[in-house]
């Protein structure tokens, strides 16, 4: 049965300098939330190049079903504001 992609709950990664969404992945398929300060490494370019970003906020938004006026599950989305974020080589250590 096809799903509604509106009311699928996501997490999106968003690039505060360059204010361009850089990935957005299905909420369920996340086992991890990074927080502010953390670290994220994105393979944007194929296997072996990781690009780093740093979370410098939060914002989870809640679904909300106008027919009952109740919160639901559905459609929530969380947005990770990131930058990117120089971190050393790995030969370095």
């Amino acid at each position: 049965m096809p799903t509604n992609q509106n009311n699928e709950s996501f997490v999106e990664l968003f690039d505060v300098s360059k204010r361009v969404q850089l990935a957005k992945v299905p909420l369920a398929s996340i086992t991890f939330m990074p927080r502010t300060g953390e670290r994220v490494f994105l393979s944007l370019h194929g296997p072996g190049t990781w690009e780093a970003y740093t979370v410098v906020n939060v914002e989870y938004f809640l679904g909300f079903d106008l027919s009952t006026g109740q919160p639901t599950t559905s459609g929530d989305r969380i947005t990770l504001y990131v930058e990117e974020s120089k971190y050393r080589d790995s030969k370095e250590y």
